[in-house]
């Protein structure tokens, strides 16, 4: 018999007799558990399913130590099934199409037409209003929770990241040869990115630096999400006389193209940004002064630079003077979230074992636990400082533990110096992120339509920076944007505004 098997059904027996036991124990005059008392820690191990995205080409193996810990300290046994993350969304399409689902699952993309359609349908669980019942989830941040909602309503348990993480990571010791401070406005960002394309800041005799490095993330141009807050313009969408407009209908969003359009033709930024797909690259070769996106990204960069240029040094930005004084934009605040199908869980009761499990999840412990491992296994501080064991199998036994966290707000920082103020600039970022208006809202035009419009809006904008369209073209695409859906959408989401302001 399956050793995984076993496990299950000795698991499921110990819960039916302890459920058994529970029963007569109510009978007598003891005072009842509060629902966040109740669950994982009161009933027996938890018999919990669940499938997980993986980043590795292995997977963690059920023998992990990390996974023994997180079982023994949440009183749970889990059984796993992990899929690449590169095929999880069909997967998982597919899994939701079946009725076929686990206990509970992580939806990458919450907010994907066949999510919504399961939600709608009654699928599963509505969370909201257990949160408050448990210490851990009842933090859980409302700006957040609106965001991953679905019509307003909260259908799992969001897997944290900080809410505004982007910035400038800038070639500091270019900064030192060249005699140049770090740029605190658009204007001196504009300096700096001339001077690291035209006054050989790798020090080769050669003019063959940008400023900028640029690829296309997706359907996206990478950082000019970010100039477009910059500059003064909205994350997004924009809420004007009342009503939401998408970005690119606004002022700000054609000066945010001209101004790509100048770097372009004064080549401060890599004249093949619309072929390279990760523009960080570009910066790995030694060849870019500048990159603009998560600021988590800066010790790998650094890491990948020192490669080519040992000495070079990763300086991180978070404030950047527009006409509107210093702005970054906010995202989501999660990465997914954890999902309860009814199908599988049928009782209320449990439910409830499922969130006190979550809930203990989020307890300092294991957060720590399920980012760093097990002290004296897979670490060790020695004079204060955080030191990995260079051991590839103890170090295995931790492969993709971060896909079991929730709440992250009580991990240790024992990250290097440019990770450690990443934190810190996260933090800053946060009291003066602009948001999206639109972040809560579901247009289902967008869901059926979203990819194919967006790349209307995406062909112009590449097309206008490299100078083979007018602002005429421009208002062209803009129009065709509309006319394809645009304006339903525009709609839907005003429609969605509406209803939550009332």
């Amino acid at each position: 018999m399956n050793k995984r098997y076993r496990k299950t059904r000795m698991a499921t027996s110990a819960l039916i007799a302890t459920m058994l036991l529970t029963m007569t124990a109510c009978s007598g005059n003891e005072p009842a558990a509060t629902q966040g008392e109740q669950g994982a820690n009161s009933q027996g191990p938890l018999a919990l399913t669940m499938m997980l995205p993986t980043y590795s080409a292995e997977q963690m193996s059920t023998s992990s130590s990390i996974l023994a810990t997180l079982e023994e300290k949440t009183n749970s046994d889990l059984t796993v099934s992990w899929v690449p993350s590169s095929s999880y969304t069909d997967k998982l399409s597919a899994t939701v199409a079946s009725g076929e689902l686990p206990k509970t699952f992580v939806a990458l993309e919450p907010k994907a037409s066949f999510i919504v359609n399961a939600a709608r349908s009654g699928m599963f669980w509505e969370l909201g209003p257990y949160l408050k019942d448990y210490p851990n989830l009842s933090k859980m941040s409302d700006t957040v929770l609106s965001n991953s909602s679905i019509d307003n309503k909260i259908y799992g348990l969001y897997r944290e990241r900080d809410i505004a993480r982007f910035g400038l990571m800038i070639r500091e010791d270019w900064l030192e040869y060249l005699g140049l401070d770090a740029p605190t406005n658009v204007d001196e960002l504009y300096d700096i990115l001339k001077a690291f394309a035209t006054e050989d800041p790798d020090q080769n005799g050669r003019q063959d630096t940008v400023g900028l490095a640029v690829g296309m993330q997706g359907n996206n141009i990478a950082g000019f999400k970010d100039v477009l807050v910059f500059l003064g313009g909205p994350n997004e969408w924009a809420l004007k006389d009342g009503q939401l407009i998408p970005a690119h209908m606004t002022e700000a969003y054609l000066e945010t193209l001209k101004f790509y359009k100048k770097l372009y033709d004064e080549k401060l930024i890599n004249q093949d940004f619309a072929l390279v797909q990760d523009g960080r690259s570009v910066m790995y070769k030694g060849k870019a002064g500048l990159w603009i996106d998560n600021m988590v990204d800066g010790k790998n960069i650094e890491d990948n630079i020192k490669k080519v240029t040992p000495e070079a040094k990763i300086q991180l930005i978070n404030r950047i003077a527009g006409p509107n004084g210093d702005a970054t934009r906010a995202g989501t605040g999660y990465l997914g979230m954890y999902m309860i199908p009814k199908t599988s869980v049928k009782t209320e009761e449990e439910l409830k074992q499922i969130l006190a499990y979550f809930d203990s999840v989020s307890e300092k412990d294991i957060q720590n636990l399920l980012r760093y491992g097990i002290e004296g296994k897979q670490f060790t501080i020695e004079n204060g400082e955080y030191v990995q064991n260079p051991d590839p199998k103890l170090r295995a036994e931790m492969t993709d533990s971060s896909q079991f966290m929730i709440l992250q707000n009580e991990v240790e920082n024992y990250g290097t110096e440019l990770e450690k103020r990443s934190a810190e600039l996260f933090k800053d970022n946060a009291t003066f992120a602009i948001s999206n208006p639109a972040a809560p809202f579901i247009s289902n035009t967008a869901i059926e339509l979203g990819n194919e419009l967006n790349k209307i809006i995406q062909d112009a904008t590449v097309k206008f920076i490299m100078g083979t369209s007018s602002e005429a073209d421009w208002s062209q695409a803009v129009d065709q944007w509309l006319q394809s859906g645009g304006s339903k959408i525009i709609e839907e989401i005003n429609a969605e505004y509406a209803k939550s302001i009332k």
